[in-house]
């Protein structure tokens, strides 16, 4: 990034950004962090669990990578997200290097899907970038059912077992087809007992792409989506 585009990309982020201190630091699997985050501003935030935070992982750039926080303590002005670390980018090289003391800049918090109004039958359709959003729901709706996709199954059953969210979750090997995964859902979704049943997607775009054209050819299955694309290949930067 040229000098000046640089210059002016910290100016902004100066007036955008608020700069919180790393307060913990845990390994929850190969891959998976908990990285604790504090500071004053938390205290005044307006925070609902489904919320994210934006991180700014190096000066110079206005580049973020987006987060879900998992808890928020109003009084000491505190959140935890979860952080997936996967491939070399910015984001997973600031939180490779992540430790107690260190500063971060944050935007946020902001919304992004709102989990307060969920109903008893609800399903959770996501994969590993999705773990946060998972923990925060599964402390506002206990009933939830949950179908995970990913290529490492035991490194994805690490991470939930790390955080006691292993309940009603299946966990499918990713596949192109998304055959098996499709299959999963509406198997769940045949056994909801109301009327309706509520669908939060995140996670691979094309994923949620697929669960929509799924649930289009099942009028009979009556249903209310939320849903998010947190990454696709070959772009960056979803949120």
């Amino acid at each position: 990034m040229a000098p000046i585009t640089a210059r002016l990309s910290d100016l902004a982020a100066d007036v955008l950004f608020t700069t919180v201190c790393v307060n913990g630091v845990t390994e929850l699997a190969p891959r998976f962090l908990k990285a604790g985050l504090s500071c004053e501003a938390f205290t005044r935030a307006k925070w609902t669990p489904g919320d994210k935070l934006q991180l700014r992982p190096r000066r110079g750039s206005l580049a973020m990578r987006t987060y879900t926080p998992i808890s928020w303590n109003l009084d000491e002005g505190t959140a935890e997200v979860i952080a997936y670390r996967h491939g070399d980018g910015p984001a997973v090289r600031w939180f490779d290097n992540a430790a107690v003391g260190a500063d971060a800049e944050i935007y946020g918090p902001s919304r992004s899907l709102d989990l307060s109004d969920t109903v008893a039958d609800t399903i959770f359709v996501g994969d590993e970038t999705s773990v946060g959003l998972a923990y925060a729901l599964s402390h506002l709706n206990p009933s939830v059912r949950y179908v995970y996709e990913t290529s490492d199954p035991a490194i994805l059953s690490g991470a939930l077992t790390a955080l006691e969210i292993t309940d009603n979750a299946d966990i499918i090997v990713k596949s192109d087809d998304r055959s098996e995964l499709l299959q999963s859902i509406l198997r769940v979704a045949e056994n909801c007992t109301g009327p309706s049943f509520d669908l939060v997607v995140t996670g691979d775009a094309a994923t949620v792409n697929a669960v929509r054209r799924a649930l289009r050819r099942r009028p009979d299955l009556t249903h209310r989506m939320k849903a998010r694309a947190y990454w696709a290949h070959g772009r960056a930067g979803l949120s």
